[in-house]
């Protein structure tokens, strides 16, 4: 098992929700211990495309340039490679362990996760490690409801305040869920 825990953020056409977590998890790991690599993918991509324009202005609000970003395809290899994969909706959680059966115990859209990780205490383990960044994974999967998932509203298409709305919930989300990976302070 790789020392680095691999988290991917999944939406539809890998130019919005998905690419922005990408993005803002990207600078949220930075300065941490924790060896992470952060991707994101699409389950029906626009492959090869930048990320949306009002995507780019909304992170550039917030200090972070996503010009780089160029959408790719959800695939089994990617599913398969990540510790956590955190979708935006239900139906790309659903897709992806349609890819690979076992991603099931790995794949919860972001809010859900953010919720189910910031009750997982993980003490026995080092903080900022990647074993205990994979324990969090296991025991939110452990304490998962079978309802319908909180998704994230997706602004493609709409004004620019509704990226800027998107851009602020991932923040928030990703901030519980990587909280809860990194451990206590």
């Amino acid at each position: 098992m790789s020392s680095e825990f691999r988290i991917l953020l999944v939406c539809t056409a890998n130019i919005c929700r998905s690419a922005m977590a990408e993005v803002i998890a990207r600078a949220m790991l930075h300065s941490s211990a924790l060896p992470a690599a952060t991707e994101s993918a699409g389950v029906r991509a626009m492959v090869g495309h930048p990320m949306a324009p009002h995507a780019v202005t909304a992170l550039d609000r917030l200090g972070l340039d996503g010009r780089a970003h160029r959408a790719r395809l959800l695939d089994p290899a990617l599913v398969r490679s990540s510790d956590l994969l955190l979708t935006m909706e239900n139906e790309h959680s659903a897709l992806a362990v349609g890819l690979d059966p076992a991603a099931r115990r790995k794949a919860f859209t972001l809010p859900e996760f953010a919720e189910l990780a910031a009750g997982a205490s993980q003490r026995r383990y080092r903080s900022d490690t990647a074993e205990r960044a994979r324990a969090i994974v296991e025991s939110a999967a452990g304490r998962r409801a079978e309802r319908r998932a909180t998704e994230v509203y997706d602004p493609y298409g709409g004004p620019p305040e509704g990226y800027e709305r998107c851009a602020k919930t991932l923040g928030e989300a990703l901030s519980h869920a990587l909280a809860a990976l990194l451990g206590p302070r």
